[in-house]
């Protein structure tokens, strides 16, 4: 067979040509555009006829990517979870979310894809099977793993919308609302299509099928559907009856992609470094035709495979484990073709930032290098043997890596030499410098302080579920801590010299992320708490300040909701945080002046401050600078894959 090579649309100087001519429209919409595929694996892909023709890619990531049809992706963070379903508004503007741990946090949000907002957030107990809107868009449907099965939420507010259906669905894998929306078909995986009359809530008809069939989707306008079980593909009627069973390997991942525009069925089977696509077609007897192999791709990387495909007109598009998406169409033919994706590798990922003067040192998976905003030199100092964070002291750097038993090792720049300053015990959770000594929280269970010149290492405190620890000044060492633990509080404190050990008596369930800026004479330290509010029954998460000398405390700001990765860093008489995870903000404890930040296409991690320039390291490992005191973004600077700034 005869290969041909699939090119993209533009080439990486294009992309960034058009960057550059649509740069206004990038500082207000905050969003990225680039061909940069995903982190993580491709989760979802979704489509919407007599739409703009674009397509939107998920992952888990937490990154919603827009491809327009010239094979430009815009890409905007809306959460820091894993997204598991998308599904498309009719209104063309408006998207719904399921995002997930995978455990207890089970997440429906609309975001607003033209100002980048969220409209609305509900929460549910039980993981999701399913997520549509109605044909309309005036519902939001969500099957969920419980007995209740699919809820109905209303898609101006989000407020559920109790009877819509006369008693309780259970689970169902499948939803879908006629053109009017006076009805709704719905497959269970015990084997039964439903048909509900949405006017007045009663069951139409109920119908036995093939039970349990995984991706169950519908075709050719809803008459038939189609499934996987074991090794089998199964077609049927809308009516339930079984038309065809075909063989499928099914440790070859196959993917179903069925949509009622469609007259035919397709699927992938992915094989070593290339996939299949095939089609089964139907007659007007209601008759299925056995599959026939339309098209076959080579040109995945060892390990790729196609796990999500949707149809778009006369094209798929097509998702991988590897994070990257794929553009083809389906006209049948012999050869083999060599597909490119539209994505690939542009960018390096930056692991953390560390402020020296009023430049910054960068670490990346491979390289330790020096810039700042005013000279956007790439100066490399040494190469990255595995570490994943760095703290500047001096002229010389520290790396150490976070969960992990790796030595904490100082680094003299000058000369590429290094020392190890001593090797872990147990995994470091946390590392800080306080003048020549580390503070070290190890496996959540003990405190220790390193002397950097002597190298001696000691323990200041044993015990469980420690989070973080500060030593605020010789004698006086506070450590945050879960409450589930004893003591059965989230702080206490501990003097170095006698080990007297106090419980103070703050509220929550955890603290963790304390602050104090050692240069300073302060009379507070800083962090952040989640506890259970006394009248909303809801966690919080609050900002505190903890004055050691009358042993108080008080709340600066509170969220409601649970953000058990939220950071606060003190510089000076300000103090930082992105509580809520999407915007960086500051509050300025002697003026009280709080600014929130506008956010770039990534979430926020971490800030680093010198006296002029505030960095924010993103999620995605892309970095933003601000001035300090303004809340607009100067500008977002990418670290190329061959070691240049590419800035936005």
């Amino acid at each position: 067979m005869q290969n041909k090579v699939i090119f993209k649309n533009l080439s990486h100087i294009l992309i960034h040509l058009f960057l550059i001519a649509n740069s206004s429209f990038l500082i207000y919409a905050q969003s990225h555009i680039s061909t940069q595929s995903h982190s993580g694996a491709v989760s979802n892909v979704a489509y919407l006829e007599n739409s703009d023709g674009s397509v939107f890619s998920a992952g888990n990531d937490g990154f919603l990517i827009k491809w327009t049809e010239d094979g430009i992706g815009e890409h905007y963070q809306i959460s820091d979870l894993p997204i598991k379903m998308i599904a498309r508004s009719p209104n063309g503007n408006e998207i719904a979310v399921y995002e997930s741990d995978g455990a207890s946090l089970n997440r429906v949000s609309v975001w607003n894809w033209k100002n980048f907002t969220r409209k609305f957030a509900f929460r549910f107990t039980d993981s999701l099977t399913s997520l549509a809107y109605s044909a309309k868009g005036t519902y939001i449907i969500c099957g969920t793993a419980s007995v209740s099965g699919a809820f109905f939420l209303n898609s101006s507010n989000g407020s559920v919308i109790r009877n819509k259906i006369k008693g309780n669905t259970g689970v169902v894998n499948y939803v879908q609302t006629s053109d009017t929306e006076n009805s709704v078909v719905m497959y269970s995986p015990k084997g039964i299509l439903s048909y509900y009359n949405l006017k007045n809530g009663e069951k139409k008809e109920s119908f036995n099928t093939e039970y349990d069939l995984s991706q169950f989707c519908m075709f050719n306008n809803s008459r038939f559907g189609a499934g996987i079980r074991e090794n089998e593909l199964l077609v049927v009627l809308a009516i339930g009856n079984t038309i065809g069973r075909f063989p499928i390997n099914r440790s070859a991942n196959p993917v179903l992609i069925g949509s009622n525009s469609s007259k035919d069925l397709y699927y992938i089977v992915n094989e070593n470094r290339q996939f299949k696509l095939f089609k089964v077609a139907n007659d007007r007897n209601k008759a299925v035709i056995a599959p026939e192999i339309q098209r076959t791709f080579s040109g995945l990387k060892t390990g790729e495979s196609v796990v999500c495909a949707n149809l778009a007109d006369e094209e798929i598009y097509a998702g991988t484990n590897f994070g990257n998406v794929y553009k083809f169409d389906y006209v049948k033919a012999e050869r083999v073709d060599v597909l490119q994706a539209l994505t690939d590798k542009m960018y390096d990922k930056i692991y953390d930032v560390a402020a020296v003067g009023e430049d910054f040192y960068f670490l990346t998976p491979n390289s330790i290098f020096r810039s700042s905003y005013d000279n956007a030199n790439v100066d490399r100092k040494a190469s990255n043997s595995g570490y994943t964070n760095i703290i500047s002291y001096g002229e010389n750097i520290i790396l150490w890596s976070k969960d992990s038993k790796k030595a904490v090792v100082m680094m003299e720049l000058s000369s590429g030499r290094t020392t190890q300053l001593f090797a872990p015990v147990g995994t470091v959770q946390v590392l800080k410098l306080y003048g020549n000594s580390l503070i070290d929280v190890e496996s959540n269970s003990s405190v220790n302080m390193i002397d950097i010149q002597s190298f001696k290492k000691k323990q200041l405190y044993q015990g469980t579920s420690i989070q973080d620890a500060i030593l605020f000044n010789e004698t006086d060492l506070y450590i945050a801590k879960s409450s589930g633990s004893s003591p059965n509080v989230p702080l206490i404190y501990v003097n170095v010299n006698t080990q007297e050990t106090v419980p103070l008596s703050m509220k929550g369930n955890v603290a963790y992320s304390l602050s104090f800026d050692p240069n300073q004479n302060s009379s507070e330290f800083y962090g952040i708490t989640i506890y259970t509010n006394a009248q909303t029954k809801k966690l919080t998460t609050s900002i505190f300040a903890y004055k050691p000398q009358t042993k108080a405390y008080r709340y600066l700001s509170s969220i409601t909701d649970e953000d058990s990765e939220a950071f606060a860093s003190l510089y000076g008489n300000v103090l930082f945080t992105n509580i809520g995870k999407s915007q960086v903000r500051s509050y300025n404890l002697s003026t009280r002046r709080d600014l929130l930040y506008r956010r770039s296409a990534s979430m926020p991690i971490k800030t680093v401050k010198t006296q002029s320039k505030m960095v924010v390291l993103n999620r995605d490992g892309s970095i933003s600078w601000y001035n300090p005191s303004l809340n607009t973004v100067l500008a977002d600077w990418y670290l190329t894959t061959d070691g240049s700034w590419f800035k936005f």
